[in-house]
């Protein structure tokens, strides 16, 4: 029979409530010794947001320009034959207004420059082969033999200045490489972009490159590196660069008032401790009087789905079969309606006792409503059990029930169905079982 919820779940509650009032104690404990860290670690988290922010803009300015040149390749692929003319009107349509901040775009055959955009001002570097410009040749011929793109920069420039230069080669199906093409970024104009974009985001920011770590920066300052800065990297078309991060005022001090809110918390979680443990119990009771028949105290229905399909997957698990049984007693109405109701729930609670007393605890018995008990019996495992199991039940549950000094035989009707023997569905197998008790019952009163 059912049973009001046991110590052994007072004392999970109890356990449960006592390790979350320890737990979160000692964590208030620790928190208070590190509240200054605590703190900072909550800013830093907020700086990576904003840097983060930062990096995404800085990303979207090279990609824009890493598309144009992804643009103008497709076009050289597709039109082989075009002119310096007709190359110099596809890429003023490409690139409109000053937006990109692109100082040119070169074609480069091999290693050597044949046509630059614009070619006004940009003259001279018509012809040079950049394996002979300090800086650039190295890169140059890492895109022709790696065949990847590269950013590059700030390098000084042929033309004077400073640039970012984006390298991207262009690959013939034919004969492989064929050049590559390169965009030049003003690099003073980029930089103040950036500075933009650090005021914006509230940050000072150092960056390197792979030539200048921990060096010089190419923007920002190195005393950056002595305030204990966040370093993160930002990566560009296969180039690496190392970021140095700190919040434009500087990293602030922990909150002084952090100990007394660690101790009103800590006094809090006293009485979120007892809440917890009310709230275990409760939900542990009812738990116990949705799963059980209120009045048999047997499994209900609201527990036979979890239990039956844990039951046919350990089945799988160990080549084993489940047995199903559905189990009524015969004239139950006429119990209730000679001998009133109160005889009938009497009769109910007796066999259900003797289900409860022959069952195994890994066996499980369930009332479905009226008269009707589903006993369902796993790791079965030879199916000539099947027989054997069935009439111990239904001796089991034949009985001599007293009502008022006048005896009453109970006499109950099994039927079975066995998993997945029979069938694999367990509707398909209480259908089987309940034709099977069914003929059962039918045989019993043709005998009678």
């Amino acid at each position: 029979m059912k049973k009001n919820i046991s110590k052994k779940y007072y004392t999970i509650a109890a356990a449960i409530s006592i390790l979350f009032f320890a737990v979160l104690s000692f964590t208030f404990y620790s928190n208070m010794k590190n509240e200054i860290y605590s703190s900072k670690v909550h800013e830093r988290e907020e700086t990576i947001g904003k840097f983060l922010h930062y990096r995404s803009q800085t990303e979207s300015f090279f990609n824009v320009n890493e598309h144009i040149l992804k643009g103008y390749i497709a076009y050289l692929k597709t039109h082989p034959q075009v002119t310096p003319e007709e190359s110099d009107k596809y890429l003023s349509n490409l690139v409109q207004g000053d937006g990109h901040l692109i100082r040119n775009i070169s074609t480069i055959k091999d290693t050597t420059i044949i046509s630059v955009f614009p070619r006004k001002g940009n003259e001279s570097a018509v012809g040079i082969d950049l394996l002979d410009i300090p800086l650039q040749g190295e890169k140059v011929l890492e895109v022709k033999y790696e065949l990847k793109q590269i950013l590059q920069g700030p390098v000084e420039l042929v033309q004077g200045g400073k640039g970012f230069i984006i390298r991207i080669p262009v690959v013939n199906d034919e004969i492989g490489y064929w050049g590559q093409v390169s965009i030049v970024i003003d690099a003073d104009r980029f930089i103040e972009r950036a500075l933009q974009s650090e005021k914006q985001n509230q940050l000072h920011i150092a960056l390197f490159n792979d030539s200048t770590f921990r060096e010089n920066p190419f923007l920002g300052d190195r005393s950056i590196l002595k305030k204990n800065p966040i370093m993160l990297d930002m990566e560009f078309s296969n180039t690496l660069w190392s970021a140095a991060i700190i919040p434009i005022n500087g990293w602030e001090r922990g909150d002084d008032k952090i100990v007394l809110k660690l101790v009103v918390l800590i006094l809090l979680t006293l009485s979120a401790s007892l809440l917890l443990y009310n709230n275990i119990i409760s939900r542990f009771k009812f738990k116990n009087e949705v799963i059980h028949d209120h009045l048999t105290g047997l499994y209900s229905r609201a527990f036979l789905d979890e239990f039956y399909q844990m039951a046919f997957e350990k089945a799988n698990r160990n080549g084993t079969k489940v047995l199903i049984l559905l189990l009524d007693i015969n004239k139950f109405k006429n119990i209730n309606d000679t001998y009133g109701h109160k005889a009938g729930d009497e009769v109910l609670k007796l066999i259900s006792a003797q289900l409860l007393k022959i069952c195994r605890k890994s066996e499980a018995v369930f009332r479905l409503g009226g008269d009707e008990f589903l006993i369902i019996i796993p790791d079965i495992g030879d199916i000539s059990d099947v027989k054997i199991i069935k009439d111990r039940i239904r001796k089991a549950v034949t009985l001599d029930y007293r009502h008022q000094n006048k005896k009453i035989k109970i006499l109950s009707s099994v039927g079975s169905a066995v998993y997945p023997t029979d069938d694999t569905d367990f509707d398909k197998l209480t259908h089987i079982a309940d034709e099977d008790m069914y003929n059962q019952k039918t045989n019993s009163k043709a005998t009678n």
